[in-house]
């Protein structure tokens, strides 16, 4: 799942810069996401406890809070924790951040953006 999930987020991600659309909300809000698929760069990031960690980590948070709401997350939550990849609640996302961050996964998980 971890995997396909990288795969398509890069593909989402180059959708976007081949189209040089970088404003869009859709690409802004998953931006910061890059973070979970380097290892390296989320310890950065969680030792100074940017923005962009923030960002991710609060998502993380709420997704694994509701994962009856949302089951299909369970596996993919999983393959972050076993790479020491959890959530922290900083309520820095809003509620139409979080539905849209929810529904272009579940995109990146029915392969939409699966090359």
């Amino acid at each position: 799942m971890y995997r396909i999930v990288k795969e398509s987020y890069n593909n989402f991600k180059d959708d976007f810069l081949e189209s040089n659309t970088r404003e869009d909300f859709r690409y802004r809000i998953m931006k910061p996401f890059e973070i979970i698929f380097d290892p390296n760069q989320w310890e950065k990031e969680k030792a100074s406890e940017s923005d962009q960690f923030k960002k991710v980590s609060d998502f993380l948070y709420y997704i694994d809070k509701n994962i009856l709401e949302f089951p299909r997350f369970k596996v993919f939550l999983r393959e972050l924790d076993s790479r020491d990849i959890k959530g922290k609640k900083y309520s820095v996302l809003c509620e139409e951040e979080k539905e849209e961050i929810v529904k272009i996964f579940k995109m990146f998980f029915s392969l939409t953006y699966w090359h």
